[in-house]
């Protein structure tokens, strides 16, 4: 039974077994810890467990009533007929999943959990390693250079991230290169593992916080900055600092455009540095979280080519690819999607 478990797991694509793995070991660790530290469960604490679990249920379901017919019945039910009206979608969504449940696991971390486990955090030493290297915090030298328009400014720069990915994956999607889609999409999967595994590992909330009543001007912005500012607090997980994923994931899309689409490489450089001093003159992030996202991104596009080629599954999706692929589609390093 073993041995049938651990050859379905290695015949299975690559980003699934990651996405649903780490999901199952999130889990694994909140039941753990609930064992052996007893609290009492609040909203975030649940949708710990249940938000990551839901899309595992959804994308089961979806594979159950979207399963191939093996037969071409003319009679088929209308259970059948809808299942092969709706296969599209669910294909889509098939090929989309991994990076639902990764987001999913991301935003699960709303949980206060981490620090009832762990109380301490790493701003004390994180803040001491910018001290070392700039003489004083980031944040502070940057006090000077604060104004309303400079604030709309790198407020509009940050709130772009949760753009970039989505604009840059749908355009590789879309452009029927799924085997660039894919390298692409695993890369932000490897990379949002790492991330995740070091802000459960380091927890820290961020100068703006850890520093609050010793800046000496507020960050005052237009209308803009206030709109922005509100949806930030609102929706950004209070202790994901280390490393810097908004500078981390475009400069690990940058590396992809240089593979695909070379002109846009120099644009997504210049975006990355704009977003350093955004995440920094904000007070997101420490310059040691911003670094770390240099040594973070380049690592996981390295060890995302290093599973592809290694993982059994993918010489079966290599092989269906190959078989049904039209050239004119296919893309290398040397060519770009039209």
């Amino acid at each position: 039974m073993l041995r049938k478990i651990t050859t379905f797991i290695l015949h299975c694509r690559l980003e699934d077994v990651m996405a649903a793995g780490f999901s199952l070991a999130l889990l694994l660790f909140f039941l753990t810890r609930r064992v052996f530290h007893t609290f009492e469960l609040n909203g975030h604490d649940i949708v710990f467990i249940l938000l990551p679990a839901a899309v595992l249920a959804v994308k089961s379901l979806l594979g159950i009533l979207f399963a191939p017919d093996g037969g071409e019945n003319q009679e088929a039910s209308t259970g059948k007929y809808l299942a092969s009206f709706f296969r599209p979608l669910a294909e889509i969504f098939r090929d989309w999943f991994p990076f639902f449940l990764l987001s999913a696991c991301y935003y699960a971390l709303f949980t206060n959990l981490l620090l009832r486990v762990n109380p301490s955090t790493a701003d004390p030493v994180l803040s001491r390693i910018d001290a070392a290297l700039l003489g004083n915090q980031a944040s502070f030298l940057l006090e000077r250079w604060i104004n309303p328009w400079t604030t709309d400014f790198f407020n509009l720069v940050y709130f772009s991230y949760i753009f970039s990915l989505p604009v840059v994956a749908v355009y590789f999607y879309t452009a029927g290169t799924k085997p660039v889609f894919r390298r692409v999409m695993m890369g932000y999967l490897t990379l949002m593992l790492m991330g995740i595994s070091s802000y459960l590992l380091v927890l820290a909330i961020g100068p703006g916080s850890y520093f609050a009543g010793h800046f000496t001007r507020d960050l005052n912005g237009h209308a803009v900055s206030r709109s922005v500012d509100y949806i930030i607090r609102n929706g950004r997980v209070a202790y994901d600092c280390f490393p810097s994923l908004h500078v981390g994931i475009p400069l690990l899309l940058s590396l992809y455009l240089r593979d695909y689409c070379r002109r846009l490489f120099i644009p997504a450089l210049a975006y990355v540095v704009l977003m350093c001093f955004a995440t920094t003159y904000l007070r997101y992030h420490y310059l040691v979280d911003v670094l770390a996202a240099f040594v973070y991104a380049p690592v996981a596009y390295w060890l995302n080519d290093f599973l592809l080629a290694r993982w059994p599954g993918e010489s079966i999706i290599a092989a269906a690819t190959v078989s049904s692929a039209n050239p004119k589609n296919n893309l290398t390093a040397d060519a770009e999607p039209t």
